[in-house]
């Protein structure tokens, strides 16, 4: 069963300063070829909005992930889904409304350190 969060959940479970070491290693896998991270795609929508989407596959953590959102007048609604390759199923996702840096930092280092395993359901 997957793992739903909130932008308040995200903020919740990791500080900051909890994100630097887990970021430091997920870099030491993009280096050495272990993640496939792809670039921002942007398709145009409405007056001047876009509709963004990234993507990342790490095969040492058998985990695929997506993070997308809308920029519109009436606001950025973001979504991120983390799918257990292993598994081959949805292991968890976040919505957030307007979602601040820290805490796509913080929803990162969740998917790369292990923690989500450890949140109650």
């Amino acid at each position: 069963m997957p793992l739903y969060l909130t932008e308040q959940d995200v903020e919740s479970l990791l500080a900051p300063e909890e994100a630097l070491a887990p970021i430091e290693e997920c870099f030491r896998r993009l280096a050495r070829g272990a993640i496939d991270n792809r670039p921002r795609t942007r398709q145009p929508i409405g007056d001047g909005g876009a509709f963004a989407v990234m993507s990342a596959v790490d095969a040492e953590l058998e985990l695929a992930g997506v993070k997308s959102y809308a920029a519109t007048p009436g606001g950025t609604p973001f979504v991120v889904a983390l799918f257990d390759t292993d598994q081959g199923e949805l292991a968890a996702s976040a919505r957030a409304q307007g979602i601040a840096a820290i805490d796509q930092v913080r929803w990162a280092v969740l998917e790369t350190s292990g923690k989500i395993t450890f949140i109650e359901k």
